[in-house]
């Protein structure tokens, strides 16, 4: 474990104050869209916007960060995916093209796409974000969501795969790291799911719309995490947000 730490723990700390971070600013940011009086019932069950803000920088900053950053890192060195991070003009271009193309897709795409259909998406980028939910964007999506989805889940799913079908192979196929991909993909989708429940009917559209954006950009940065490592998944992740909540700023 000792050594473990000791050759890790600059990514480690990494992820954990991305984590810290970007918790405290996406519980604010949720909190933003509270109505009154789910403040109050909030705030009359004892709890304050400071001890929930709190409880999400340690959710994302520990649990979802250094945890499963941990068991990730372990696992994905274990199936040959772990890459040290490193500048390489050979993977810049490609990272450049895929964080451009879903900022776009963030935003206007979606907005002019999906908003012409739907009043609750169009509605989504009438409002201009806030620094909470730039920060959130950029660490807890970039770094905290590519840590679960795809060092993680998709380190796991390699894993498991590979012993049910190569058991006997010293290289993993190329097969079996796209399948765990596309796995990773649509569980990263269908988890934004929940959240849209929350705010609006689910209709086959929006249900389209997640899947279509968030699996096929997570597809990307499962191909990219693969490719050139984990890095360069959480700098396409990241600033595609930062890029798109940076266009709202500017165009709303």
């Amino acid at each position: 474990m000792k050594s473990f730490i000791k050759d890790n723990w600059k990514f480690l700390l990494f992820v954990l104050c991305s984590g810290l971070i970007g918790g405290y600013c996406t519980a604010l940011y949720i909190l933003e869209m509270y109505s009154q009086e789910m403040l109050q019932q909030l705030q009359g069950q004892g709890m304050t916007i400071e001890m929930l803000a709190l409880s999400g920088a340690i959710q994302y900053g520990i649990l979802y960060g250094v945890l499963l950053g941990a068991i990730g890192l372990h696992i994905s060195k274990k199936v040959g995916l772990w890459k040290e991070f490193r500048l390489d003009k050979n993977s810049i271009m490609p990272t450049a093209i895929i964080t451009v193309i879903s900022a776009l897709c963030l935003f206007p795409i979606d907005k002019l796409l999906f908003g012409s259909f739907s009043s609750w998406v169009n509605d989504v980028y009438n409002v201009s974000p806030g620094l909470p939910k730039i920060i959130a964007g950029l660490l807890v999506g970039g770094v905290i969501e590519e840590v679960m989805m795809r060092l993680f889940f998709m380190s796991l799913m390699v894993l498991i795969i590979s012993k049910i079908f190569c058991k006997n192979k010293k290289d993993i196929p190329v097969k079996i790291l796209a399948a765990a991909n596309i796995i990773s993909a649509l569980l990263f989708a269908a988890g934004h799911l929940p959240g849209t429940m929350a705010m609006t009917t689910l209709t086959p559209l929006l249900l389209f719309r997640c899947f279509l954006f968030n699996g096929g950009l997570g597809l990307c940065f499962g191909w990219l995490y693969r490719k050139y490592g984990i890095g360069y998944a959480m700098i396409a992740h990241g600033f595609a947000h930062l890029i798109s909540d940076l266009l709202m700023v500017i165009f709303i």
